[in-house]
C-alpha cells in the first residue's frame, strides 16, 4: 500500500483539529443522534417487524439519508462499501458494480427496493445494471448474513433492501444537479405534500458519465492476433465505460394503503469489454424496468392481529443493441475469417406478479408469531438472438463468416421463452424469555415449478447481557435458485443442465455490541460461511452443482463522538476462505470522520483499505497488491434554501486495480483521481 503514508498524514490533522474544535452552533442531523439512540434505532429488514437495532436477530447495519448525503456519494454502491462485510467489485464487462458479502459472489446478495428484489430470470443480477441513485433513498437496511427464511432465494451471504422517500420524508421540495469528471452530469428533483388526505412524493433523476475508459495495454484478442499472425485487436486503447440513467419514482398513500410506482433505465451502456475480456468499442446495451406495487398495513387489523399485504406487478427488458461484438471486425482463427467479428446480438423481457400476506398475533404474552405466505409468477416471455458463430437454428454449426442468423425459438437461443411460478409459507415466533433474553425461531418453504422444494430454517438468540452489552448467537440456511442461464442456455461457452439444484449454505454468527461509554460504540462478530452445491462449469462447460466452500470471518465496528461537532467510525475485516473460487479480498478496512467545523458547513472523509487479491487455482498471474482510496466531501447549507458540495475520489490519484479474467495480464484499472460539484435548491 504505496500511499498509506499519505492517507494517515491527510487523516491525521484533520481528526486532532476536529477533536477540539467547537463551533458553539448546533450539530448537524448527521450528528445529532447520540450512540445510545442509534442502537435504538428501528429496523425492520430481520422480522419483518419493527425492533430497535441491537434486539433485531441478524446482524444489521443501518444507512440514513444524512449518512449518504454527507459522503457526497451520487450511487447506491459508493455508500455500500462503507458496511464491514461488504466489498463492491466492478465486473470488466461494462464496469457494472457487483455487491459482495464475506467473499460469496453476486448472485448470493438479494438486493430489494421497498422490499421487490432486482434479480431476473436468465442472468440472476441485471447484465446491465449501474446501480441506484441516491437523492431518492430514505434509508438502505442491510443484513450480513442469510435472509432466506424471510426472502428466499439468494439470500444467502446478505441482503439489502433500499427503503425510498416517501412524502413524510421529504420536508422541501428539491431540485438540484451535479457536474464532474468523466463528462458526468446529473439533474433531479423531488417533491412530497399532500392533496385530499393523501400524501405524495415524487422523484426523478436523469444522468450520464462518460466513464473512466481505462487504458487496456492487451487485451484478450492480443494472444489471438500473435497466434493467427493478425492485428485486429483494439488494444492497446481504451475500454469505453459510459452510459445513460433515468429514475422516476411516485408514492401515494392514505391510511393503511400506499401505492409505489417506478421506472429505471440504463441506456447507451457501453460495455468496454467482453466476458471473454476482448475491447469492444461498438456494442451500447441498455436495460428498463418498471413496477407497481399496492401495500396494505394495519397493526390493529383485529384484536391480537396485525396484518400486511402486497400485490406487486413488473416488466423488465434488456438489449445488446447491434453487439455484443465477442471478437473484433476481421477476426481470423482456424476455422476462417469473420470479416464483420464474431456478433452476438440478444434481447429478452420478462414481467411478472407477486402477491403476499402476513399476519402478527401477539395475542400469547410472550410470543410474536408471524404466519404468512405469497405466490410469485415470472415469465421471460420474449427472447431474441441473432448470431453469425456457433450452432444454427438446424442443429448445425455456422460457416465463418456467414451472416447473422435468428436462432430465436430454437433450443439454440441463449434461453427458451419459458415461465417459473413460486409459492412460499413462512413462520416466525419471536419469543421472550426473560426481560433481557429473546429467541426469535423461523423457518420459509419454497415451491418453485422447475426444480421443486426447498426449507430454510433460522434460529436466533438475542441476550442483553449487561446494561452496555448485547450479544447475539445466530444460526440460518439459505439458498440459490439456479438461473435460466445454467438451466436451459446453450451458449457457445457455455452448456446448461436442467437437472440442477439450488446452492446452500448454512452461516453461524456471534456477535458482541459494547457500549463502551456514551461517546463509543464498539462491535466484534465472528461467522462461518458454509457453502455447498456451488454451481461452477466442469471440463465439458456444462453447468455442475459441484462446488465448496467455507469462510470464516471477523468484523470489527466503532463509533466515536470525538466531540459535538466530530463522529469518526470504521471497521476492521478479517477472511479466510477454503477455497479462493473468488478472488474478493481477505481484509478490508474502512475509516471514516464527519465535521461540523462551522455553523452550516460540514466535511467528511472516508478511506478504503483493500488487502492483497488472491487469485484462483490455476491463474500464473502474482496477488494484486493492496491499496487505499481516500475520499472527501465538503458540504454548505446556506439557510433552508440552498446546499453547495465539492467531492475529490481518489484524492490522492492510487494507481488502484481490480481482478479480472486471466486473459487481461494486467487486471482491471480503477478510476484515478476525480472532482465532483453539486447544487441543491430546496422550495
Amino acid at each position: 500500500m504505496k500511499k498509506s503514508v499519505p492517507v494517515m498524514l491527510f487523516l491525521g490533522p484533520i481528526l486532532a483539529l476536529a477533536a477540539h474544535a467547537d463551533t458553539g452552533a448546533g450539530m448537524d442531523q448527521l450528528l445529532s443522534l447520540s450512540l445510545e439512540e442509534l442502537t435504538a434505532t428501528k429496523v425492520k429488514i430481520s422480522t419483518n417487524t419493527e425492533q430497535a437495532l441491537s434486539k433485531a436477530p441478524s446482524v444489521v447495519s443501518v444507512i440514513t439519508a444524512e449518512d449518504i448525503k454527507a459522503t457526497g456519494a451520487a450511487n447506491l454502491t459508493d455508500i455500500l462499501q462503507s458496511v464491514p462485510g461488504i466489498y463492491i467489485r466492478p465486473n470488466l464487462f461494462g464496469f457494472r458494480p457487483q455487491v459482495t458479502f464475506r467473499g460469496a459472489t453476486n448472485p448470493h446478495t438479494l438486493l430489494m427496493v421497498n422490499g421487490a428484489p432486482i434479480r431476473d430470470l436468465v442472468w440472476s443480477s441485471s447484465i446491465f445494471w449501474k446501480g441506484l441513485t441516491t437523492n431518492m433513498i430514505e434509508r438502505v437496511e442491510i443484513i450480513r448474513g442469510p435472509g432466506s427464511a424471510l426472502f428466499g432465494s439468494d439470500a444467502s451471504a446478505g441482503v439489502i433492501n433500499v427503503i425510498t422517500k416517501t412524502a413524510g420524508k421529504i420536508t422541501q421540495s428539491e431540485a438540484g444537479g451535479r457536474a464532474g469528471s468523466f463528462d458526468t452530469q446529473a439533474g433531479w428533483v423531488q417533491y412530497g405534500g399532500g392533496w385530499n388526505g393523501f400524501d405524495i412524493a415524487f422523484t426523478a433523476e436523469r444522468s450520464r458519465t462518460g466513464g473512466h475508459n481505462p487504458f487496456i495495454a492487451a487485451d484478450g484478442q492480443t494472444s489471438m492476433d500473435t497466434v493467427f499472425g493478425t492485428h485486429v485487436s483494439y488494444a492497446p486503447g481504451n475500454a469505453r465505460y459510459g452510459w445513460d440513467g433515468t429514475d422516476i419514482r411516485f408514492s401515494i398513500g392514505k391510511g393503511n394503503w400506499r401505492l409505489l410506482a417506478d421506472y429505471l433505465a440504463h441506456n447507451n451502456v457501453e460495455i468496454g469489454l467482453t466476458g471473454g475480456a476482448v475491447l469492444d468499442p461498438l456494442t451500447r446495451g441498455s436495460e428498463s424496468r418498471s413496477s407497481v406495487q399496492l401495500l396494505y398495513s394495519n397493526d390493529e387489523f383485529a384484536k391480537d392481529w396485525g396484518t400486511n399485504a402486497e400485490l406487486r406487478y413488473f416488466n423488465l427488458g434488456y438489449t445488446s443493441g447491434d453487439g455484443f461484438y465477442e471478437r473484433p471486425q476481421g477476426y481470423t482463427d482456424a476455422t476462417g475469417a469473420y470479416p464483420d467479428g464474431f456478433i452476438n446480438q440478444m434481447r429478452s423481457a420478462e414481467r411478472g406478479y407477486v402477491f403476499e400476506g402476513s399476519g402478527l398475533y401477539t395475542g400469547l404474552k410472550t410470543h410474536a408469531i408471524r404466519l404468512g405466505g405469497g405466490y410469485n409468477s415470472e415469465n421471460l416471455y420474449f427472447v431474441e438472438q441473432f448470431i453469425n458463430l456457433g450452432t444454427g437454428p438446424d442443429g448445425n454449426a455456422l460457416p465463418a463468416g456467414g451472416p447473422l442468423v435468428n436462432v430465436s425459438d430454437t433450443p439454440y437461443a441463449f434461453a427458451p421463452e419459458k415461465a417459473r411460478k413460486i409459492s412460499y409459507l413462512f413462520l416466525q415466533d419471536i419469543w421472550t424469555l426473560a426481560h433481557d433474553l429473546e429467541l426469535t425461531a423461523g423457518a420459509r418453504y419454497d415451491h418453485y415449478s422447475d426444480f421443486g422444494g426447498t426449507l430454510n430454517p433460522r434460529l436466533a438468540l438475542v441476550w442483553q447481557s449487561s446494561d452496555r452489552l448485547t450479544t447475539k448467537l445466530l444460526y440460518g440456511q439459505a439458498f440459490r435458485a439456479p438461473s435460466y442461464l445454467e438451466l436451459y442456455a446453450l451458449t457457445a461457452a457455455s452448456s446448461p443442465n436442467p437437472k440442477l439444484t439450488p446452492e446452500r449454505s448454512q452461516t453461524w454468527d456471534l456477535q458482541f455490541s459494547y457500549l463502551a461509554s456514551k461517546d463509543l460504540t464498539l462491535g466484534l462478530d465472528l461467522y462461518q460461511f458454509e457453502q455447498s452445491g456451488l454451481i461452477s462449469k466442469d471440463s465439458s462447460k456444462q453447468y455442475q452443482n459441484t462446488g465448496n466452500n467455507t469462510s470464516r470471518g471477523i468484523e470489527l465496528e466503532a463509533k466515536w463522538q470525538a466531540s459535538r461537532t466530530l463522529r469518526i467510525s470504521g471497521n476492521l475485516n478479517y477472511r479466510e476462505d477454503s477455497t479462493p473460487y473468488n478472488s474478493v479480498p481477505g481484509q478490508n478496512a474502512y475509516l471514516r470522520a464527519d465535521w461540523t467545523f462551522m455553523p452550516n458547513w460540514n466535511w467528511n472523509v472516508q478511506a478504503n483499505w483493500i488487502g492483497k487479491h488472491p487469485l484462483p487455482p490455476g491463474d500464473p498471474r502474482a496477488p494484486m497488491d493492496a491499496y487505499a482510496l481516500v475520499d472527501t466531501t465538503i458540504r454548505y447549507s446556506h439557510r433552508r434554501d440552498w446546499e453547495f458540495a465539492a467531492s475529490i475520489c481518489n484524492l490522492f490519484d492510487e494507481d488502484a486495480w481490480e481482478y479480472s479474467s486471466s486473459a487481461l495480464r494486467n487486471n482491471l484499472p480503477l478510476p484515478g483521481r476525480s472532482y465532483y460539484a453539486e447544487m441543491r435548491y430546496k422550495f
